[in-house]
């Protein structure tokens, strides 16, 4: 496999060939965990390191927090013979970590950080919207003796932010949750 469809790969994996069932589920949230060390949503950094934390420990109550409700995630392999462009919504992202919180054989996800992030605003974009490019390094999920392990070097990935403001839950005035998700593969 190229360097395509890497996240929503591992999404494939994880909910088909790992706990052998489809995704879907809408009632799996598996709850907060104790001594999370999740930050407050006041940034888009923040809440990019809280979705990863939360993806890490499989918590999908706090990866809900972490989406819009209106989220859309898109993932294309600009390499493959044949192109087609994979859709995701809040819903798809919460099963898929419900999928990896359920399967007992998966002993680790780990999600490395890019140690610079690139922050900017899209034109395309509603006002005040926020954009990370390239936010994430690596993915690694161990299941049993087989190693997950994707670098995502060969794809432009860019996670969307919005703003609520004001939000009186928090101290900056604003929270931020990701409203988009965009992967292509070259």
């Amino acid at each position: 496999m190229s360097g395509s469809r890497i996240v929503r790969t591992l999404c494939l994996v994880a909910c088909v060939f790992v706990a052998g069932v489809g995704c879907g589920k809408e009632d799996s949230i598996t709850g907060p965990q104790p001594n999370t060390g999740y930050l407050a949503l006041t940034s888009p950094e923040n809440t990019l390191v809280t979705m990863i934390r939360a993806y890490a420990k499989r918590d999908t109550a706090e990866l809900a927090l972490v989406y819009d409700d209106a989220y859309q995630g898109t993932s294309l392999d600009a390499d493959d013979w044949s192109p087609e462009t994979l859709t995701f919504t809040k819903r798809d992202e919460i099963e898929h970590v419900a999928t990896l919180a359920r399967t007992s054989s998966v002993a680790s996800v780990a999600v490395s950080l890019n140690p610079v992030l690139r922050r900017y605003s899209d034109g395309a974009d509603p006002a005040g919207w926020a954009t990370l490019e390239n936010p994430i390094r690596a993915v690694e999920i161990t299941d049993g003796p087989t190693l997950y392990n994707v670098y995502l070097s060969y794809e432009t990935v860019t996670y969307t932010f919005v703003p609520t403001t004001p939000d009186a839950s928090s101290p900056t005035d604003t929270t931020w949750k990701i409203i988009r998700w965009t992967e292509v593969a070259f």
